[in-house]
């Protein structure tokens, strides 16, 4: 059966079950989640898993140990295995690592990138207006020190009712272009594409440049220090805020381009701050649209509070 499959269809019911069995509420699901991984192998090759991970989980909180099946000529076996043990034990462990950031990652990208810094990870679904499949957050959070081999659970977004649909489209056209800064595909783009990094002077793709992020420089190198940067949030990386908006004619201290005149424009921001009342002014992108096709972005760096004109208010 599909690992990944049976974790959505029956944490909850497993979780349940842990605390039937005696476990706490609080430590249920962490409980699941070890007997899960530990379990991975046999529920991909069992037509029903719910049996042997009932009868894993009941293992794990009651205490009781493997039954032993081998003994007398593997007696040997043993003691090479606990000497290899000792030995394991006195040799160097690498110090615990931050946990990186996955801020507009998918839960299959977020779980390639830990599982080859040496993470074990399990994917929960969580109802949420964002993209489905979207990395939300983890436990423990980005930035939390955790050793190799640690258990990394990745909450990925799953959509929750039409009343998302409000907010959903202006969301996913933002998290599109982050996700292309950040090396996936290009949303939508005009014939002709300008670009302007913090006041510079325009640069101009035709639409088939537009599409190699190799082309975009300074643009997409601010959205990867925003978006892989520790913040003082709960789940240790920036918001993204996002909305349709009339850009001020200056911002943080940088001319909006005159030439855009009264334009609206889709403008996403990458915002560390655990409060907005911080004052500063997180990495803001503009961008102008023409029935959803991008045809001009505007980039305004992030500036610490008292470094620009404007300050972004609570």
């Amino acid at each position: 059966m599909d690992f990944d499959q049976y974790v959505a269809a029956r944490y909850g019911r497993l979780v349940e079950h842990a605390v039937l069995l005696g476990c706490a509420e609080g430590e249920a699901g962490a409980c699941v989640d070890r007997v899960l991984l530990e379990q991975r192998k046999q529920i991909r090759g069992a037509d029903d898993p719910d049996p042997l991970v009932h009868e894993a989980l009941e293992s794990a909180i009651s205490g009781t140990p493997p039954r032993s099946r081998r003994t007398g000529p593997l007696m040997a076996v043993g003691l090479v295995a606990v000497a290899v043990a000792v030995g394991a034990a006195l040799t160097y462990r690498p110090p615990p690592q931050p946990v990186p950031s996955l801020f507009g990652l998918d839960a299959t990208q977020a779980q390639r990138l830990l599982e080859d810094e040496g993470y074990a990870v399990l994917v929960r679904p969580a109802r949420s207006c964002e993209p489905d499949g979207l990395v939300l957050g983890s436990e423990p959070p980005a930035g939390t020190l955790a050793r190799e081999g640690a258990t990394v659970t990745l909450r990925a977004a799953a959509r929750s009712d039409a009343f998302c649909q409000a907010q959903f489209l202006a969301r996913s056209d933002a998290w599109d272009y982050v996700a292309f800064a950040l090396g996936g595909d290009p949303p939508p783009f005009a014939a002709t594409v300008t670009l302007v990094v913090a006041g510079s002077e325009p640069r101009s793709f035709t639409r088939g440049e537009a599409g190699d992020g190799t082309r975009w420089g300074e643009a997409f190198d601010l959205v990867l220090a925003a978006a892989r940067a520790a913040a003082p949030t709960a789940s240790g990386m920036p918001a993204l805020r996002v909305e349709a908006t009339l850009p001020p004619e200056a911002w943080c201290g940088v001319a909006r381009p005159p030439e855009l005149g009264d334009r609206f424009a889709l403008r996403l921001q990458i915002d560390p701050r655990a409060s907005r009342a911080e004052g500063g002014c997180p990495l803001s992108v503009d961008l102008y649209r023409s029935e959803r096709v991008i045809d001009t972005v505007v980039v305004y760096p992030a500036r610490a509070d008292g470094e620009g004109l404007v300050v972004d208010p609570a």
